[in-house]
């Protein structure tokens, strides 16, 4: 059927709703055309329900379990706080708050990535996803205020509109430090917040605070006490997370959110080893259709991974983060993906 079809027939439908909703008796009848015009023209454009917010979280754990290496406590947290927050059975008491720390490339806008494909249909693309950097919108120590005052129109009209929004804030260790307070009534237990209720929303934030310490903790379980990695647990790092985010320079320092105690979850992501690494490498040349790629053409990859601390020399201090440009370089240089490559 073609799309002037379906829109011309949408038309009749809702001229219908407004003949019928005249007549008391044909009320009930105008209701549900209503609900029929509705979905369909949902079919076409986004809307807030769940047509277009579809919350894959199925989809989301088996990208996650397939594409993140070396996270065991990311796949513990992540899929089933989202999956809690929007559970059917239930309204949240507040809006949820997700903190991601860890090195540069150990897979915090990978996730990010994830969550934002499997939530809403339209990917990042969405007018209900929002991604804010802090050194590109927050990058001036003199103006807090401004910021602080768009943020929050910004938030509140959005929210106003759908309350299943999704706000995404990178670099948050870039920030100047006072901006995010405007959010703490936001994320905080109330129904409302003049009239408007957040509790349906979901707040993401990316940093590289506390992810010295993490590591350190990392280092020291394995030395002195034998603890194998996958046995770490999630109370192993929160405390050690939020002091390192309400201490260092950032979004965070000193903030009302940490302080009043408004983050749900602290999610640790630890530095990767050669072989998480080596996994990430393997990924990234099947993602070329090089699905059986030579020892020589992995281990060249992996020379390009710097190592740390400078004794031990066990963590890659950018994780996977330059993975797929050497990789792709590799792939191109030798022509594996060609036929006969």
């Amino acid at each position: 059927m073609q799309l002037t079809g379906v829109l011309a027939r949408i038309l009749f439908i809702q001229c219908l709703i407004t003949t019928c909703l005249g007549f008391g008796f044909l009320a009930p009848v105008g209701v549900a055309l209503g609900g029929i015009a509705a979905s369909a023209i949902c079919r076409f454009k986004e809307c807030c329900s769940e047509h277009s917010i579809h919350a894959d979280f199925d989809g989301l754990e088996d990208a996650l379990k397939k594409h993140i290496y070396g996270q065991h406590l990311v796949l513990d947290i992540v899929t089933n706080a989202l999956r809690s927050h929007w559970a059917d059975n239930h309204k949240p008491q507040k809006a949820l708050t997700l903190s991601f720390h860890g090195w540069p490339g150990s897979g915090k806008n990978y996730v990010t990535k994830f969550i934002v494909e499997n939530m809403y249909k339209y990917g990042s693309k969405s007018k209900f996803v929002h991604h804010f950097i802090g050194r590109m919108h927050f990058s001036s120590e003199n103006k807090v205020k401004e910021y602080q005052e768009n943020l929050q129109e910004w938030i509140k009209g959005n929210t106003t509109n759908c309350g299943k929004q999704l706000f995404i804030f990178d670099e948050v260790d870039k920030m100047p430090s006072r901006v995010l307070n405007i959010i703490k009534p936001m994320i905080d237990y109330r129904d409302d917040v003049d009239g408007v209720d957040y509790r349906d929303c979901v707040f993401i934030f990316l940093s590289n605070t506390g992810a010295d310490l993490i590591n350190e903790h990392v280092l020291e379980m394995w030395k002195e006490d034998g603890v194998k990695r996958e046995d770490l647990k999630l109370q192993d790092f929160e405390m050690l997370i939020t002091r390192g985010a309400f201490n260092e320079e950032g979004g965070f320092h000193h903030s009302d959110t940490i302080r009043s105690n408004l983050i749900d979850h602290y999610v640790p992501f630890l530095p990767m080893e050669r072989r998480h690494v080596k996994l990430c490498i393997l990924d990234e040349f099947a993602q070329r259709n090089v699905t059986n790629p030579s020892e020589e053409h992995v281990n060249e990859a992996m020379a390009f991974v710097e190592w740390g601390p400078s004794t031990e020399k066990l963590f890659s201090t950018t994780g996977c983060k330059r993975i797929s440009s050497k990789v792709g370089m590799i792939v191109t240089q030798y022509k594996l993906n060609k036929p006969g490559g």
